[in-house]
C-alpha cells in the first residue's frame, strides 16, 4: 500500500492486487517499533533505510490521519534495552548515525526511565527518540488513503501467473483474466519468492505475539531484553513478542509460545504476571538471511520490480523502501544507494 500510494503521488496509474485482505499479514501482525531491534547488529544498508523512514513518519502519519480520520498512534515511547553486553557497539552506532543513545549504569536510573521494570536490571541502553506506530491502525489508514486517492485495488484476488514475453513484463493473470501492464511490482511479503519462481531468497519466518489488557500509563517505555520486547499502547494494551519459527506457511499459535512469551514478559515487567492476556496471534515475516530486503528491478525480466524481504523491519523500512521503489519504477534519481538491495547483493 505504501508503494502504490507513493507511485500514485508521482502520477502513475496503479492497480493493487492482494491475495487476502490489504495489510492483513505481517504489516498488521508486528509490533510497530520504528527502529530495528539492536540496530548496531544490522548492515549499513538497513540502517540507511531506517534513518530515511524515521524522518518520513511524522509527515506520513499526519497525511494519513487527514485522509482517513484514523489515528496511527505515532508515539515517542523511547526504547530501553536491558543489559550491558552491547554498550560499546551502541555508542559507535550512535556516533555514526547521529542517534541519541545513553548508557545506564545503575538501578535507580533504569527504574526512573521505566518504573515497572524488574528490580534485577541495573544497566542498559536508553534510546529516547525511538517511536512506535500502532500498525493495525496504520494499515487501516493506508487502505482508506487508497480510496481517498482513487487508487484501485482488488482484495481476495491471488495472482496466478506473471505474463512475460521476450523477458519483458506484459501483465499478470488473475483467474482467466489477463491484466496488462509493462511494469509490475512484487511486494507480497513472505509469498514474494513464489511469484518469481524462487529467484529471490525470501522465506516465511513465523512470529507469535500476545497482548495484555492493561491500563493507560501502566507501562510507558518500549523495553527489550534478550530478544523479547514489551510495547505499551496508548489505550493500556501491552504487546509482548516475539517468537522466531521456521515452520513454512503455518500460522497456527501454540500454548508453548504463549508460555514462553508470558514468562519473558513477566521477567521484564513483573506487574504483567497479574495482567490478563487478551489475545495471541501469529504472522509470517518475509525473511532473508541477513535481513536486507530486495528493492530492485529483476535482473532477468525488464519491468518486473521487487520490494520484499524486509524480515523483522517492514514497518520501520516501509516508507523509505516505497520511496526507493517508486524512484526505480519512475526512472528517477534514487533517494539512496540502490546497490545493496539488488538481486545478488547480500541478503
Amino acid at each position: 500500500m505504501l508503494t502504490a500510494r507513493e507511485l500514485k503521488k508521482r502520477g502513475v496509474d496503479v492497480l493493487l492486487i492482494e491475495q487476502g485482505r490489504l495489510g492483513g499479514e505481517s504489516s498488521w501482525a508486528g509490533g510497530g517499533i520504528i527502529s530495528p531491534l539492536y540496530p548496531w547488529l544490522y548492515e549499513d544498508s538497513i540502517n540507511a533505510l531506517a534513518q530515511v523512514s524515521k524522518s518520513l513518519y511524522g509527515e506520513l502519519t499526519s497525511e494519513l490521519t487527514q485522509e482517513s480520520n484514523i489515528d496511527c498512534e505515532l508515539i515517542q515511547s523511547g526504547l530501553l534495552i536491558a543489559g550491558d553486553s552491547e554498550m560499546q557497539q551502541a555508542i559507535e552506532w550512535s556516533k555514526k548515525w547521529l542517534e541519541p543513545v545513553s548508557l545506564i549504569h545503575n538501578q535507580d536510573d533504569m527504574h526512573h526511565i521505566e518504573p515497572q521494570l524488574d528490580a534485577s536490571f541495573d544497566d542498559g541502553i536508553w534510546m529516547p527518540e525511538i517511536r512506535q506506530v500502532r500498525n493495525p491502525n496504520l494499515v487501516a489508514a493506508l487502505k482508506a488513503s487508497l480510496a481517498r486517492r482513487d487508487i484501485r485495488y482488488m482484495e481476495n484476488t491471488p495472482v496466478d501467473e506473471l505474463l512475460i514475453k521476450d523477458n519483458r513484463m506484459s501483465g499478470v493473470r488473475v483467474g482467466h483474466k489477463a491484466i496488462l501492464s509493462d511494469k509490475v511490482v512484487i511486494a507480497s511479503g513472505a509469498w514474494s519468492a513464489k511469484l518469481v519462481n524462487n529467484t529471490i531468497d525470501v522465506e516465511p519466518i513465523k512470529g507469535q505475539m500476545i497482548m495484555y489488557k492493561g491500563v493507560p500509563d501502566m507501562i510507558n517505555r518500549i523495553v527489550l531484553f534478550e530478544g523479547h520486547y514489551i510495547i505499551p499502547r496508548a489505550d493500556g494494551r501491552i504487546l509482548a513478542g516475539s517468537t522466531l519459527e521456521k515452520k513454512g506457511f503455518d500460522k497456527s499459535i501454540s500454548v508453548d509460545a504463549m508460555q514462553e512469551l508470558h514468562q519473558a514478559a513477566v521477567d521484564i515487567i513483573p506487574a504483567l504476571a497479574d495482567t490478563p492476556v487478551e489475545r495471541q496471534w501469529s504472522g509470517l515475516r518475509p525473511g532473508t538471511e541477513h535481513g536486507v530486503p530486495y528493492i530492485c528491478e529483476h535482473d532477468e525480466v525488464t519491468g518486473l520490480f521487487i520490494n520484499a524481504g524486509h524480515y523483522r523491519n517492514g514497518i520501520v523500512l516501509g516508507p523509505a523502501s516505497a520511496g526507493l521503489m517508486a524512484d526505480l519504477v519512475c526512472a528517477a534519481a534514487p533517494l539512496l544507494d540502490k546497490s545493496p538491495y539488488v538481486i545478488g547483493a547480500i541478503h
